[in-house]
C-alpha cells in the first residue's frame, strides 16, 4: 500500500504508465497496491451505480442471478430457523431444569413427611411424593438428554450460516473480478481516445511531433499490456462464473441431502424421547391412581 502511495503521484501526472504488469492488471485492485487501479475501479463501480450508462461488460447469466436470489432467500429463512432452533432449545432447557427443581422440592418433602410421619396415611402420602420426586427427575434427565440431541441435530443451521458466508464471499469475488474487466474496457477505450487524438495532433506538424510520438509509443505499449491484462481479467473472471456454477451445484445437492437427514433425525428424537417421557408420567399416574379414586 506504501508502495502505491509512492507510485500515485507519478502515475496522475504521465510520470509512470498506468499499466505495467498483465498479471497486475488482470487481478481485483481490492488488497492491490496499485492506488490508482482501486481509485478508477472505484470510479467504474460508482459510474455502474449511478452513471445510467450500461457498462461494456454486465453479467447476463441469468440462471446465476436466480440462484443467487434464491440464495439469499435461504439465508434469510436459516435465519429465522436458526432463531427458532435457539427458542426450541431454551425451553426444552428451562423444562429441564423446572423438573429437576420440582424433583428435589418434593424429595425434601418427602424427607420431611418421613421423619415426621407417625401415622400409616403420612407413610403412604411420603411414598406417593417420592414417586412423584422420583418421576420429576427422570423427566428433567430425559429433557437434558432430548436437549442434548436437539442441539446435535439442529447444530446443522449454524454450520449453514457459515456456509453462507463462505458463498456470499465468493459471490463477491466474482463482482470484483468483472468490475476488473469493466474497468479495463473502459480503460481500453480511454487510452485509444488518446492515442487518436495525439496522431491526429501530430500530423498537423511538419515533420511530426517527437513528444506527441514518444507518447503515442508508450500509450500504444500500454493499450498492448491492457488488452492482454483485460483477456487474462476474462478467463479468470469465467473461471470463477464456473467455480460458482459447480459449487451452487454441489450446494444443492448436499443442502437436500443434509436438512432431509436433520429432519429426520430431529423428529425421531423428540418421538422417542416423548414416548420415554409419556411411559414415565403414565406410571406416576398408576402409582397414585388412589387418590383419584378418593376423588370420584
Amino acid at each position: 500500500m506504501l508502495d502505491g502511495a509512492v507510485r500515485l503521484p507519478r502515475q496522475l501526472t504521465g510520470e509512470v504508465a498506468v499499466v505495467t504488469d498483465v498479471n497486475e492488471a488482470a487481478q481485483p485492485a481490492k488488497g492491490g497496491r496499485d492506488l490508482l487501479r482501486i481509485f478508477r475501479e472505484l470510479k467504474q463501480a460508482v459510474v455502474n451505480d449511478w452513471g445510467g450508462v450500461k457498462p461494456m461488460a454486465v453479467e447476463d447469466d441469468k440462471e446465476f442471478l436466480e440462484r443467487k436470489e434464491k440464495v439469499a432467500e435461504f439465508e434469510q429463512q436459516l435465519s429465522n430457523l436458526s432463531q427458532q432452533a435457539e427458542s426450541l432449545v431454551k425451553a426444552q432447557q428451562d423444562m429441564g431444569e423446572t423438573l429437576g427443581e420440582l424433583g428435589l422440592a418434593f424429595v425434601k418433602l418427602t424427607k420431611l413427611e418421613t421423619e415426621g410421619a407417625m401415622f400409616e396415611p403420612q407413610t403412604i402420602r411420603a411414598n406417593d411424593m417420592k414417586n412423584v420426586a422420583t418421576a420429576s427427575v427422570k423427566a428433567s434427565r430425559l429433557y437434558r438428554e432430548l436437549n442434548a440431541q436437539t442441539v446435535k441435530h439442529l447444530d446443522k443451521l449454524h454450520e449453514y450460516l457459515g456456509v453462507m458466508l463462505a458463498v456470499n464471499s465468493a459471490f463477491s469475488d466474482r463482482s470484483s473480478a468483472l468490475l476488473t474487466v469493466q474497468t479495463l474496457s473502459s480503460e481500453l477505450v480511454s487510452l485509444q481516445s488518446r492515442i487518436e487524438k495525439l496522431e491526429a495532433a501530430a500530423s498537423k506538424v511538419f515533420g511530426g511531433d517527437r513528444s506527441r510520438m514518444r507518447k503515442i509509443e508508450e500509450l500504444k505499449e500500454t493499450l498492448k499490456i491492457s488488452e492482454d491484462a483485460k483477456s487474462c481479467a476474462i478467463r479468470e473472471y469465467e473461471r470463477i462464473k464456473e467455480n460458482n456454477r459447480t459449487e451452487l451445484e454441489r450446494l444443492d445437492r448436499e443442502r437436500h441431502e443434509d436438512f432431509m437427514g436433520m429432519v429426520r433425525g430431529f423428529v425421531l428424537n423428540q418421538a422417542g424421547y416423548a414416548e420415554k417421557m409419556a411411559n414415565t408420567w403414565e406410571k406416576l399416574a398408576e402409582e397414585t391412581s388412589g387418590y383419584a379414586n378418593d376423588a370420584s
